[in-house]
């Protein structure tokens, strides 16, 4: 599991993938917490589509204010497109994956809000393309359900699988009529 540590807005972090969880009882799946207290103890994963569910923690600390507006602020400004602060959070540490409550990570996020610059940037940095939502969604599924070819085209050449979810970016292209959708999809690729 990849981790990082960041000095963002006077709070040393460190950082593995994180998710957010619960924001009325601030906990964290698969988080280390502030750098140098002993938060996380190994736990289950909630996470059941994750790859790494076997190495997962639970921070049991709660995270103060400033913390989970910060993190909560990294996934506004992928939803959002604010490249710029998505830029400085990730060269501050945040990891690509950073993950919200339902399990939609950045990559997710921005692909549904349809911001083609943002997912450019979290393709850059290694967002994992297959990641599953809680619902059983992937980016390339958000971006075909929106019909962003630009983005669907970029996903699909980082080399996401249109297979990949238990709602694949094919079913949802199926079930929503979308043959252009299911015809991109279907183009062949050079990875």
């Amino acid at each position: 599991m990849p981790a990082g540590g960041a000095e963002v807005a006077g709070m040393s972090l460190r950082w593995y993938t994180v998710v957010i969880d619960c924001p009325a009882t601030a906990v964290l799946r698969a988080c280390a917490g502030v750098e140098g207290s002993p938060k996380s103890k190994p736990g289950a994963c909630a996470f059941p589509p994750c790859r790494v569910a076997s190495r997962m923690e639970r921070v049991s600390d709660p995270l103060s204010p400033d913390e989970l507006a910060l993190l909560h602020g990294v996934l506004d400004a992928a939803r959002d497109g604010d490249v710029e602060h998505l830029t400085r959070a990730l060269d501050a540490g945040v990891p690509p994956n950073l993950t919200a409550a339902a399990g939609d990570s950045l990559l997710i996020l921005a692909a549904y809000h349809t911001q083609p610059e943002a997912v450019r940037i979290l393709l850059e940095r290694g967002a994992d393309t297959d990641r599953v939502n809680d619902r059983g969604q992937t980016a390339l599924g958000a971006a075909v359900f929106r019909r962003s070819e630009p983005i669907v085209r970029m996903l699909l050449d980082a080399g996401a699988d249109p297979a990949a979810g238990g709602r694949t970016a094919f079913e949802i292209a199926e079930f929503f009529e979308l043959p252009e959708m299911t015809a991109l999809l279907r183009e062949p690729r050079q990875l």
